[in-house]
């Protein structure tokens, strides 16, 4: 490890480390740290990797959206090749690839989807050959009712490319989107069997605001059985509008609570910080290494707050 990472890492962790340490000693531990790179499309990749590794991160997850920095049609094999070192050489986990997975009602589209679906599992697997990451992905669309049977339908492709390939898939509710809640996750995943190879993206940001009863209890009691990432940034209701803020930020809710939930369900994953595009895109104020620096700092307390020691 250089000098300047590990006194950048020293300096962020010191508030927690006491509490970080008597955790780790008492054996509950297993859960990691990541930032997602969608926050940091204002600098190059590999810079990108660099400060979540100097952060303190322990993982990461790619952003490969289509006119992203990591877009799978613009890394050739060398860019990868470097980019595995690159990762290798920083100690982060590649946790997860940020897909934009919205099914296609075209079935010409949804054949060039399919494509998109490979190359997206197969950047993950070329970047992290010994553990291959979460494709994670929202499915776009306006109304449930109307998209259920149909999403079900093409992602039922999808999950037979990453058996194929022996990737994994994740899908995500969003609050603005057809598929918004937990539930809805859970049904298309066990209308389709269950299948080793698709679970759903926990991300309390969406669940709350929505109704008395949608607390952290009960929506990681809705998502654990098929939860195999985790997301988390935070909420503000500003009249009848849901703002998105960084993780740990607003108050809104104790982070700790729900990684103690989770953790307490068997979830032994990593949890990503996911800087919203409602902060980042069209705002000349916007800087990413503070973001990266706070959303660590608040996490970092989480994680001692609920006595989970981060791998």
């Amino acid at each position: 490890m250089s000098t300047r990472r590990a006194f950048l890492q020293t300096s962020l962790a010191s508030a927690g480390s006491l509490a970080t340490l008597t955790v780790a000693q008492s054996g509950r531990t297993g859960c990691g740290l990541a930032l997602g790179t969608y926050g940091l499309q204002s600098m190059r990749l590999e810079d990108a990797i660099r400060l979540v590794a100097a952060t303190g991160y322990n993982a990461i997850e790619i952003t490969a959206i289509p006119g992203t920095t990591g877009a799978p049609s613009i890394l050739t094999s060398g860019d990868r090749a470097k980019l595995r070192q690159l990762l290798a050489d920083s100690g982060l986990r590649l946790c997860a690839i940020m897909a934009d997975l919205q099914p296609k009602r075209l079935e010409a589209d949804h054949k060039s989807q399919l494509a998109e679906v490979y190359h997206l599992i197969k950047l993950g697997q070329d970047l992290s050959p010994d553990a291959t990451p979460v494709v994670q992905t929202v499915l776009g669309g306006k109304d449930w009712g109307e998209s259920r049977d149909f999403f079900r339908d093409r992602i039922a492709n999808w999950v037979q490319i990453a058996a194929d390939l022996r990737g994994f898939l994740s899908i995500k509710p969003h609050r603005h989107q057809a598929m918004s809640l937990p539930s809805e996750a859970s049904w298309l995943i066990e209308q389709l069997g269950s299948p080793e190879r698709l679970g759903l993206v926990y991300d309390y940001s969406h669940c709350v605001f929505r109704n008395p009863e949608m607390t952290i209890d009960a929506s990681v009691r809705e998502s654990l059985p098929h939860v195999n990432y985790v997301a988390v940034k935070d909420a503000l209701k500003e009249g009848q509008e849901v703002k998105f803020a960084l993780a740990g930020e607003t108050g809104s809710w104790d982070q700790a609570t729900v990684i103690s939930a989770l953790y307490d369900g068997g979830y032994r994953g990593d949890f990503c910080c996911e800087v919203s595009s409602q902060i980042w895109k069209n705002n000349p104020a916007y800087d990413p290494i503070n973001a990266a620096k706070k959303c660590f700092q608040n996490m970092q307390d989480a994680f001692a707050r609920a006595g989970v020691a981060r791998r």
